[in-house]
């Protein structure tokens, strides 16, 4: 199976180009010491980068934490919607598998969540054509703030470092791969953004459009509308 790195959701990048901004990550305050010391092997070697600060869109924080708190369950309900292809997958052992349908599957992982701030790490491969595939890890640190009333901004930053002979050859040709990155991750962001809004704004019409789909549970559904709807968890 191949695998890449990526994290959905959203799936955005920024380089430290001092040593100031290694504060974006805040290494000694992870659960898991084997989480940061994997973090910051691929931020301090990475071979390409790119930042969006721009993501701004209707949302609150309940609904932006119900999305990345159940990704598996995001994905479904973004193909059901038909607002992306991508499809998340939780393995036997808990890690969580990501597949975008062109090319770029992996596993990853959340690895720091402390009020606004959320990082995730991935592994795996991408099918770049007459490269072959093309190995390497990403971290993804998200910072998501309430700028007014149900208006969030979310900061996105991805790192990636590819492994092999193929990393010198990918950061000579940077800008073209962050050209790939950026059109990737536009789609998926501007999907997560209508997605939020849709939630916010009737949370009730979301849920009659996904009650048919068989992918999600009735204990999903549940959930949803003791979330959004305030009703009882009672499963249909």
């Amino acid at each position: 199976m191949k695998r890449f790195c990526c994290v959905p959701l959203i799936f955005l990048l920024y380089a430290p180009m001092c040593l100031g901004e290694n504060l974006l990550i805040p290494f000694t305050a992870f659960p898991d010491l084997n989480d940061a010391q994997k973090v910051k092997r691929v931020v301090d070697s990475y071979t390409f980068h790119r930042q969006f600060n721009d993501n701004k869109f209707k949302s609150s924080p309940k609904v932006f934490d119900y999305l990345l708190d159940r990704m598996p369950l995001t994905s479904v309900i973004m193909r059901h919607l038909e607002l992306e292809e991508y499809e998340i997958a939780v393995r036997d052992d808990g890690m969580m598998i990501y597949d975008d349908k062109h090319g770029m599957t992996g596993t990853f992982e959340p690895v720091y969540h402390e009020g606004n701030k959320r990082i995730f790490y991935g592994d795996g491969l991408f099918d770049a054509g007459i490269l072959g595939d093309v190995r390497g890890e990403s971290v993804v640190v998200m910072d998501c703030t309430e700028e007014e009333p149900e208006v969030l901004r979310n900061k996105v930053t991805v790192y990636i470092r590819v492994h092999g002979l193929l990393g010198p050859l990918c950061k000579a040709a940077s800008p073209i791969l962050n050209g790939l990155v950026s059109r990737k991750s536009g789609a998926l962001l501007q999907a997560s953004a209508q997605l939020s809004e849709q939630l916010t704004e009737d949370p009730a019409g979301v849920l009659e459009r996904i009650r048919t789909c068989a992918a999600i549970t009735p204990e999903q559904l549940a959930d949803f509308r003791s979330v959004f709807l305030g009703l009882p968890q009672e499963t249909e």
